[in-house]
């Protein structure tokens, strides 16, 4: 990435980045810390295919790296950062991505089942879900993050990558993009550019800094 000198943004110190973070890091290392605490109760679960917290911490990080694999296949131009911690209180965002159609926050669900998408709600398995109002608290948030740093506007579009065994989409949701990891990174990139290349540099350079994401906002 080509670094824009005029930029205060543009200065990011190599041991204060969040360039290179692992992809589910911190779904997997909650399942490590589960798995530890009871080894046999684990292993008997997965042996009876019992649902636990272990198990679903474990998906969710399968999910978070499969996500990723596709996000890592936007070309030059796209920036993407990996399970981003936000606040004080283990919060994190699976993905954050940069590039010329905006800013996106991105969570991914590895779910089974059944999932009906709603202009307004999500189903899984015919049970109603929380999954649309979380994924607009998070970019939200991720805005409000952004534009503090920059002490200027910064827009964010939330996206939900969720595998599942069956999908219907009966009406998209206004405001959040609902795909598997595939489709969302290809709706990501199917958007009309909002950035300059410029701006993208500086919002970049703000979401690499780990200090962009503490404050309690």
């Amino acid at each position: 990435m080509r670094i824009d000198p005029e930029s205060q943004w543009a200065r990011v110190e190599l041991g204060e980045t969040l360039v290179g973070r692992r992809a589910g890091g911190s779904a997997a290392e909650r399942a490590r810390v589960l798995r530890e605490a009871n080894p046999f109760r684990t292993r008997l679960a997965r042996v009876l295919g019992v649902h636990t917290d272990e198990r679903a911490w474990r998906r969710g990080a399968n999910g978070e790296r499969i996500t990723a694999l596709w996000l890592g296949r936007l070309p030059d131009g796209w920036h993407v950062f990996h399970d981003v911690p936000v606040g004080e209180r283990g919060a994190n965002i699976d993905h954050v991505v940069v590039g010329p159609a905006g800013v996106f926050t991105v969570n991914t669900k590895n779910l089974t089942g059944k999932l009906w998408v709603g202009a307004k709600s999500i189903r899984r398995n015919g049970h109603p879900t929380d999954y649309l109002r979380k994924a607009v608290a998070e970019a939200s948030r991720a805005s409000r993050l952004l534009s503090a740093a920059l002490g200027r506007q910064v827009g964010v579009r939330a996206v939900l990558a969720i595998l599942a065994d069956e999908w219907t989409i009966l009406e998209e949701p206004a405001e959040v993009i609902v795909r598997g990891p595939r489709g969302a990174k290809n709706l990501m990139l199917a958007q009309p550019p909002v950035l300059t290349p410029r701006e993208v540099v500086e919002l970049t350079a703000a979401a690499a800094k780990p200090g962009t994401w503490a404050a309690a906002r």
